[in-house]
């Protein structure tokens, strides 16, 4: 007998998304032996020790990660189905197939050293590897989600305890000699932390407050956003988590209620921007501090050696490594060129307007895939990974995509992974003579 009640929606789905008759079962190892496993190998994928070289061991194991889980990239693309695929195996093909060659001809690089300017990009792969190892390690959705709720929570409190117990003394102003604690002119001494899993943990207790709201949780985003004001520092980011947590709560208010807090924030944030702007533009600018002047020299730089020719526009010029018999503080004659300062106009220098369009192609299209694995599976941690592809694209143009692109990776196949085994999305490996999505046995489908 049906039941009259208002229709819900149709929610149509791509093919990749078809949902499945039987749900992904077990575990691969004991709950805890899975969760030691995930806590471990989520912050290499995240590339949460890939610049702090202060950290000997685990950096080395970062840099070298993508080599070690290449065997279960490949096995990803070659057996898996995952959505967006394509579109990255074509930005592969161009990164790793024709850049490298570009450098050669415009930089001067040598053969070796044109290969290994792609090692930058080879955590975009992380896509691929963290799918293979999540499909082997066959985690429940509950334990995925309080490994990220883990690490995340975490990130907060160990920054917490670092600035409270270490010295002064283990401050240093030089990056080459440290990157996570640091003492700068502009902002005195901070900690530089691994952001990534604090930061989807701030957009996971926004999304979190607006389904379930507890006052508690208001005062942990409160806190959270205290303690990277007073000891992250980084202002960009802190301004793009904050953008982040205001859209997450925005776009879940009720339409009359959205659009008039919307309203109130496009009339007021221009305007507060613009007040400080004129009150104080000198002190504005001082604030900024050398970072605005050397992204300022890089960029004069950089554009004046692409110059007038459409080649390089198209194309890029591509880079060089700090190690080679080249670099680009030798072609520049200036110690103060960094691309990763110069956000898309970096891109555009190293891989051409055809590869900048390529990479955004790429980032909107997981953004978009992830917001509508969330909206099936309407979880808070499903949103928040969808909140962080947005994160990173508002801060691209100050921090390069190409600086940590292993994040976006991760965050894809956590989304996509974390939808599946919901029961909502299909096996990873949907044609019927290919694996299944459980590691445990074979499946026929009837």
């Amino acid at each position: 007998m049906r039941v009259a009640g208002r229709r819900k929606a149709a929610v149509t789905l791509p093919r990749a998304f078809t949902p499945v008759v039987e749900p992904q079962t077990g575990e691969r190892f004991s709950g805890a032996m899975t969760m030691a496993l995930l806590l471990g190998c989520l912050p290499l994928f995240a590339q949460s020790f890939y610049y702090l070289h202060e950290f000997t061991l685990p950096y080395l194991l970062s840099k070298g990660w993508p080599v070690l889980t290449l065997p279960a990239s490949l096995y990803a693309a070659l057996r898996l189905q995952l959505p967006a695929r394509r579109l990255y195996l074509i930005y592969f093909a161009y990164a790793l197939g024709l850049t490298p060659f570009i450098s050669i001809l415009q930089l001067g690089n040598g053969l070796v050293d044109a290969i290994i300017t792609t090692v930058k990009i080879w955590p975009l792969t992380y896509y691929f590897g963290l799918s293979a190892v999540l499909f082997w390690l066959s985690p429940t959705f509950l334990r995925t989600k309080t490994a990220l709720v883990v690490l995340g929570a975490g990130t907060f409190i160990l920054m917490l305890a670092l600035w409270i117990l270490m010295p002064s003394s283990s401050y240093v102003n030089d990056p080459q000699l440290g990157k996570l604690f640091m003492i700068e002119e502009e902002r005195g001494y901070r900690i530089y932390m691994p952001m990534f899993f604090g930061a989807l943990y701030l957009f996971y207790l926004t999304r979190s407050f607006i389904q379930r709201p507890n006052v508690l949780v208001p005062l942990a985003i409160l806190l959270g956003f205290v303690l990277l004001l007073t000891i992250y520092k980084q202002r960009a980011a802190i301004a793009a988590m904050f953008l982040v947590c205001g859209y997450g709560f925005l776009i879940s208010l009720a339409p009359r209620l959205r659009l008039l807090a919307g309203g109130l924030a496009v009339a007021t944030v221009p305007l507060a921007l613009a007040y400080f702007m004129l009150r104080d533009i000198e002190g504005l600018t001082d604030s900024l501090g050398g970072s605005l002047t050397v992204r300022q020299t890089s960029f004069a730089l950089g554009s004046a050696f692409l110059g007038e020719d459409p080649w390089r526009w198209l194309f890029g010029v591509g880079a060089t490594t700090r190690f080679g018999s080249i670099t680009l503080a030798d072609i520049f004659q200036n110690s103060n060129f960094y691309v990763a300062d110069l956000g898309w106009f970096g891109v555009v220098f190293e891989y051409g307007i055809v590869g900048a369009v390529l990479l955004a192609g790429l980032y909107v299209l997981s953004y978009f895939v992830l917001l509508r694995a969330a909206r099936v599976g309407d979880d808070p941690m499903q949103l928040a990974l969808s909140d962080y592809v947005l994160y990173m694209l508002i801060t691209s143009p100050v921090y390069s995509l190409v600086f940590t692109p292993g994040e976006l990776g991760v965050v894809l196949a956590l989304g996509v992974y974390m939808s599946r085994v919901h029961g909502r999305l299909p096996s990873t490996a949907a044609p019927a003579h290919r694996i299944s999505f459980s590691t445990h046995r074979h499946r026929t489908r009837t």
